[in-house]
């Protein structure tokens, strides 16, 4: 039989829970008779028309559950003992017939819970939670209401309106699915505790939002207010966490330790005063792969009152938007507003947004800053994306190193930027800075209106001018192309006459000797042996199988991005692949475009190898002889477009394959195998 918890008469919460057969006790219609002194009585309430509620007589303490299916219940004192009833959920105190165990509402006050502390009361409601393997599952969410007490509360702070913690509030086992709603009721430690909340600290738990509340400290919180070592789908919001007494005596405001996996952990309008670290993120256990930081997301937090309002030690997918620290010493901080470290694991798609600190701020270092705090053995950083910070008293806006790519804007004060980060820097409160350029930035002089010179990924042009940036001496007699090299560097290359022409030998192994390769050049040698494309020597395999060798300074000239190149290869009787490495930074990072067998036919392919592993782009089928030299005919195009042709010696086209891919803009040439390689030129 069903219910409706809205119904009751009596104004009481219900539950599903049905009092259990007895031998004397029967079903809706029966009736009881015989149980000791006294007499309680059921009678069905008229007012709920056929709704099977009753009023009692006397007393029946339910414990808050409903009490269903018991028709027409009558008690007199002539026959059988109450006590006759125990058992099964029910139990005699007093003369009371109580019935306990059933499943309880998904509303819970404190209030209504026994403890002379709030860490007891809400201990008893965690107690009363659903247990079992399978509740994560299955259980409704649960919320627990944390109301402000009565001053005269045994867990009332000193008489006032305000709760006291003494012990850690633990959060485990999967319990799962609780919002915690404490409005602004005042919490505070009154004794010396780890932490006010822990959540997860034996096994990764599910779904926990921390929603208002104003807890205080006074140097008596030994970690953190709240401790998270691992939780997946955790919402903290509106929460005021303060040490009252003292700067850098708490170690952080919210502590995510993470031992267990955490992720998808959101935190918003959130104030934190008075601890070494606002928000500290920090390896709980070194085998979490992607550092404590995954998925995480903080927005409108105002914290300080130490060292960092927030420090990272690795993670991933990580956003901060309205990131402040106050001007009084427990707002305000000594180092930076945002720390990103990398002790274990480096921190990777990172965006950081609107740092700014509020009114009279104390002197600190920066408004970012991006660290290796591992003496360069550790992983970069990458993909840091940081804009509009305004940090009036930093030192610097920000500071970063040890990054493999960045991109700032809108920065205040001048940024610093370490030499081993890649990456640039736009418009900052002094001018324009371009750092180690990777994309396209622009440079303003004068008070014109638009750019007077514009790095682009493969390029630098002059507004108006065309494609490309070429400089001519002052007696005409010679001019120089102007590029940017994958370092970031300006260079410039002599030109013949006429300006923007790049076309010409790349290297057709005239020289007889590999002096501009490093690799494995034993395993090639440079001979007139057939098949030559070009001149009278060519390059090729002796070994037979992988053998990689780079040359990235040294050739004439080398392709780049928004040039279209061309190689002669050829398959041999030693080794059956053939083909052409490109856009190389060194062994371990290039694309190359091969011909290599595979069943009985053959496959075009495009690869890059990226920090050692490889990705294929692109393949499509084809044929190809023995001995013959054929041409890749390479559209490297300055958007990321990569096309490969295959022509025949008399110019047809074979096959062919398209990829996108921007990882690298320019680079050396190579081979990684080869049967023979000859005449690679730009056309």
């Amino acid at each position: 039989m069903s219910h409706d918890d809205t119904s009751s008469t009596d104004g009481e919460s219900t539950s599903d829970y049905t009092l259990p057969r007895r031998g004397a006790l029967a079903l809706l219609g029966a009736s009881i008779v015989g149980l000791g002194t006294g007499s309680a009585s059921a009678t069905q309430n008229g007012d709920n028309g056929s709704q099977p509620w009753y009023h009692w007589g006397s007393e029946v303490d339910a414990h808050e559950n409903a009490l269903q299916n018991l028709g027409s219940l009558s008690m007199a004192g002539t026959d059988a003992a109450v006590s006759d009833f125990t058992g099964d959920n029910l139990s005699v105190t007093d003369g009371t017939l109580n019935a306990s165990g059933g499943v309880p509402g998904s509303v819970h006050i404190v209030t209504e819970y026994p403890g002379e502390t709030l860490d007891q009361k809400i201990g008893n409601v965690l107690d009363a939670l659903p247990g079992g393997d399978d509740i994560p599952n299955q259980q409704p969410g649960h919320r627990i209401v944390v109301p402000a007490p009565d001053p005269d509360d045994p867990a009332a702070a000193d008489g006032l309106p305000a709760w006291r913690v003494e012990s850690p509030i633990v959060i485990d086992d999967n319990t799962g699915k609780l919002v915690f709603d404490m409005g602004w009721t005042l919490i505070y430690a009154t004794d010396t505790v780890e932490s006010f909340f822990v959540i997860g600290p034996d096994e990764k738990t599910e779904n926990i939002t921390l929603n208002g509340g104003m807890f205080y400290a006074k140097e008596n919180l030994d970690r953190s207010f709240i401790d998270i070592q691992g939780v997946g789908h955790m919402h903290i919001s509106r929460m005021y966490l303060q040490n009252l007494e003292g700067r850098n005596t708490v170690a952080a405001g919210i502590r995510l330790a993470d031992y267990h996996g955490s992720s998808e952990l959101t935190i918003h309008d959130t104030e934190v005063t008075g601890c070494r670290d606002g928000f500290l993120a920090e390896h709980g256990s070194d085998d979490v792969p992607y550092g404590p930081a995954f998925d995480l997301d903080i927005y409108n937090w105002r914290g300080g009152g130490g060292e960092h309002s927030i420090r990272i030690d690795g993670g991933a997918t990580i956003n901060l938007d309205s990131i402040q620290c106050g001007g009084h010493p427990l707002q305000s901080v000594s180092e930076s507003i945002v720390k990103l470290e990398n002790s274990v694991t480096s921190t990777r798609k990172v965006s950081v947004s609107n740092v700014q600190e509020r009114h009279n701020a104390m002197e600190y270092r920066s408004g970012v800053t991006v660290a290796d705090v591992t003496d360069g053995e550790g992983d970069r950083h990458d993909g840091v994306y940081i804009q509009n910070v305004d940090c009036y008293n930093a030192e610097v806006g920000t500071d970063i190193e040890y990054v493999t790519h960045f991109d700032q804007q809108n920065i205040r004060p001048a940024p610093e930027v370490g030499d081993d980060a890649a990456g640039s820097t736009r418009w900052f409160d002094d001018g324009t800075q371009r750092h180690e350029t990777a994309q396209s930035h622009a440079f303003h002089a004068g008070s014109g209106g638009g750019p007077s010179l514009v790095v682009g990924e493969s390029d630098v042009q002059v507004p108006g001018a065309g494609n490309g940036a070429v400089l001519t001496t002052p007696d005409g007699s010679s001019e120089y192309r102007v590029r940017v090299d994958n370092d970031g560097s300006l260079v410039t290359e002599q030109v013949e006459g006429g300006g923007d022409r790049r076309s010409g030998i790349v290297d057709s192994f005239e020289g007889g000797d590999l002096s501009a390769y490093d690799g494995a050049t034993d395993a090639y040698v440079v001979n007139s042996d057939p098949p030559v494309g070009d001149g009278d020597l060519s390059l090729k395999n002796t070994a037979g199988g992988t053998a990689i060798i780079t040359s990235t300074g040294g050739l004439p000239r080398y392709p780049q991005a928004g040039d279209t190149f061309a190689a002669a290869a050829a398959r041999t009787e030693t080794t059956s692949n053939f083909g052409i490495a490109f856009g190389v930074q060194d062994a371990q990072n290039f694309y190359f475009a091969r011909v290599y067998p595979e069943a009985d036919s053959d496959r075009l392919q495009l690869y890059k190898r990226e920090g050692g592993d490889y990705t294929q782009l692109a393949e499509s089928s084809l044929s190809v002889e023995t001995g013959v030299l054929y041409d890749f005919v390479i559209n490297w195009a300055s958007l990321g477009s990569i096309d490969v042709t295959l022509r025949g010696p008399d110019g047809s086209e074979l096959g062919s394959v398209t990829a996108s891919d921007e990882t690298f803009k320019d680079g050396g040439i190579g081979v990684r195998s080869t049967g023979a390689l000859d005449n690679v030129r730009i056309l």
